[in-house]
């Protein structure tokens, strides 16, 4: 049995989706502080052991919320280990459907990647609101990852952010958050960032971050195109 501390505000998921009233008690800044320490967890599994941990099931309800806001990820029951000698492991796909990494979901190859990329898809909830799936929803909008890339492609990135905000965020927070969903939901998962650039991207206040990668440049011109207020 493994018992965890206490935690006052329960999980995120909770709070995400749950009834909250006309204004939600999760400003802009506390979601990103969610963001950011969730990110250090998983970058600690990543980055901080041997051999690395592979949580396997990020998500919002995996999520738990002291009095403060600090989150904490919880539930390693579908955790894997992997070795410094390892670039995968290969197991029964487990996961949460919507969060799941679709190289992971097609072959059963497990990394670390995975986990940036459901660190992705709750980063997405986050910032928007809304669950990974979602079928009362119209037919476009019911896969998050889907919706969310096509609005921002269409140039309709400021319309994504959680109506429930008060405060909506300033432009270059929100370019920032849209850039680090955007690349930990790249489909090559070699060229998703780890754990670690993640936390920094996250924190920086040098955006645009500093990079060669074509497809980083690529996404970085499409959330210039948020407009400045």
């Amino acid at each position: 049995m493994l018992v965890y501390e206490y935690v006052d505000n329960g999980n995120l998921e909770q709070w995400l989706h749950g009834d909250v009233g006309p204004v939600s008690p999760l400003t802009w800044d506390i979601r990103m502080k969610i963001a950011i320490g969730t990110a250090k967890g998983l970058a600690y599994l990543h980055e901080g052991l041997e051999p690395k941990v592979v949580h396997r099931d990020v998500k919002s309800s995996n999520i738990l919320l002291d009095k403060k806001w600090n989150p904490k990820v919880s539930d390693f029951g579908l955790a894997k280990l992997l070795g410094s000698e390892a670039s995968y492991v290969t197991t029964r796909v487990m996961g949460t459907f919507g969060y799941v990494s679709p190289e992971y979901a097609s072959t059963g190859m497990l990394n670390e990647g995975s986990d940036v990329y459901s660190f992705g898809v709750l980063l997405m909830e986050i910032i928007t609101g809304r669950s990974p799936i979602d079928y009362s929803r119209p037919p476009g909008e019911m896969n998050l990852v889907d919706w969310f890339k096509g609005m921002v492609a269409s140039r309709h990135g400021e319309e994504i952010v959680d109506p429930l905000i008060e405060v909506q965020p300033s432009p270059r927070a929100l370019k920032r958050a849209l850039l680090v969903c955007l690349r930990c939901i790249d489909m090559d998962a070699n060229k998703r960032p780890k754990m670690g650039q993640i936390v920094h991207m996250l924190e920086a206040d040098d955006f645009p971050f500093r990079t060669v990668s074509p497809v980083a440049c690529f996404l970085h011109n499409l959330v210039q195109f948020i407009p400045e207020y």
